[in-house]
């Protein structure tokens, strides 16, 4: 008899890590590359890696809808800088921390979509550029069946509410998405 009490103690005591474990299987991680075009520099690409640990809630996302209505873009930067759902990076750096990540299916394809509140850099800040007004970066990629696909990459991006048309916005700083190509599962 006290070898199965402390048998069901030790199951008891492991249930929450097997849970947590349950959870860490459910992350996402994909490859991609960032292909931009056009200005000074020509045309540039890059690696990038994101890990999405849990996508958002309805009540989340309708709170942080809330925010921008009530606070606007500097209230939700804030709330966005608390968040942390994943990691969206270059290969070899450090990245950014993805605050919200939503996922739904449209059809047999998958769309992920990710936002965070952007690092900027010190003279960005120091200099009260006109980028510091766009504080956040948005990633939206189509994925087939195989998790394989292609989006596009908001690198400085403004959300707001239109009281006049009711409906939220997102505004790039530049007028051209960044297009995102080769996205696919690691494996």
């Amino acid at each position: 008899m006290p070898k199965l009490a402390l048998l069901l103690a030790g199951l008891v005591l492991l249930s929450p890590s097997l849970r947590g474990q349950e959870q860490k299987t459910t992350r996402e991680e994909y490859a991609a590359t960032v292909v931009a075009t056009g200005g000074g520099a020509g045309t540039k690409s890059i690696m990038i890696d994101f890990r999405i640990d849990r996508y958002a809630t309805e009540e989340e996302v309708a709170g942080l809808a809330q925010i921008v209505r009530e606070k606007g873009t500097d209230g939700l930067r804030s709330a966005l800088e608390k968040l942390e759902v994943g990691r969206i990076n270059p290969v070899a750096g450090t990245g950014n921390s993805i605050a919200v990540a939503r996922k739904r299916k449209e059809g047999a394809n998958t769309i992920i979509t990710m936002v965070t509140a952007r690092n900027m850099t010190f003279l960005e800040q120091y200099m009260g550029t006109r980028t510091k007004d766009y504080p956040f970066a948005y990633l939206r990629v189509q994925l087939n069946e195989k998790g394989e696909g292609s989006g596009k990459l908001l690198a400085a991006a403004r959300i707001k509410f239109d009281q006049k048309k009711g409906h939220y916005e997102i505004e790039s700083y530049g007028n051209q998405y960044v297009r995102v190509i080769n996205v696919r599962p690691w494996k």
